[in-house]
């Protein structure tokens, strides 16, 4: 599933070939991939437009559509990828929404599950608005990360992908974030002493940089295609840990595949000597 470095990694892509093309027409075959939207009205409010810029928020993509301003928000789920490709290229059966541009190509939003995503709004709140706050955004301190755990209580996993509580991280970097700073999946969130905030608050920031860089990754769904990413404990159940050498294990937290050091990422907090 994409996630924010994956997603990142698109918006960097997309930006150079799209801003300033202006979309000629659309043509929808999954009409559940519209948000409740009949396919009529989303492709009057798309068709004719010109894409003004292409950001990101969270997991979501955001092309800021010129004249009048609207939004298109695209969510990519569990499979989504977007391509652009000649119009003249024959197109895939998994190719679910098509955006034709005003220089005879085409933006592919390409889906095989179907659980992609498209909403077109004058208000980026109406979607975007229950969020918590970006995990790379320099104004995000980590005292305010700290004190984000005031009466938290629960798995640290499942509270870490709650994108209400921090926006973009999903099963793949919550995993490898965890593991770098030796922390358990199921460790009470209650229960991380200051210091362990400040871990985790830089684990995060360097993990999240790190598959940037190396444009995401494409394990698993192949997502973002030779996206470099190699993670370091997730998908490595059997396999020694990087750190330790002791095999990492797999279990299920919060509904989700999780894994981890049994011996680097101990359940229980550690003890502090008294001496």
């Amino acid at each position: 599933m994409p996630e924010l470095p994956e997603v990142e990694t698109f918006v960097r892509r997309l930006r150079k070939p799209l801003v300033g093309r202006r979309i000629t027409a659309v043509k929808v075959t999954w009409r559940n991939m519209l948000g409740g939207q009949s396919i009529v009205a989303f492709t009057r409010a798309v068709s004719g437009a010109r894409i003004r810029s292409i950001t990101r928020r969270a997991k979501y993509l955001v092309f800021e559509l010129a004249g009048p301003q609207k939004f298109l928000i695209m969510h990519l789920r569990m499979s989504g990828v977007l391509e652009i490709h000649p119009a003249t290229e024959p197109r895939s059966p998994y190719d679910r929404v098509i955006f034709s541009l005003d220089n005879g190509k085409e933006l592919r939003f390409n889906d095989t599950r179907k659980f992609g995503k498209l909403h077109v709004t004058k208000k980026l709140e109406e979607i975007l608005g229950k969020l918590g706050p970006e995990p790379l955004d320099p104004k995000l301190k980590v005292e305010q990360f700290s004190a984000m755990f005031t009466s938290r209580s629960g798995a640290l996993k499942p509270l870490l992908l709650n994108q209400s509580f921090l926006a973009g991280l999903g099963n793949i970097y919550v995993d490898e974030v965890l593991w770098r700073s030796m922390l358990h999946p199921k460790r009470k969130a209650e229960s991380l002493k200051p210091t362990e905030h400040e871990l985790l608050f830089d684990s995060i920031k360097v993990i999240l940089k790190r598959a940037i860089l190396s444009q995401g990754t494409d394990f698993g769904d192949g997502v973002v295609p030779g996206g470099g990413y190699s993670p370091r404990v997730y998908g490595r159940h059997g396999r020694p840990c990087f750190r330790c050498k002791t095999l990492i294990s797999r279990s299920v937290v919060g509904q989700r595949g999780t894994h981890f050091c049994p011996k680097c990422q101990p359940q229980s907090p550690r003890r502090t000597s008294s001496k």
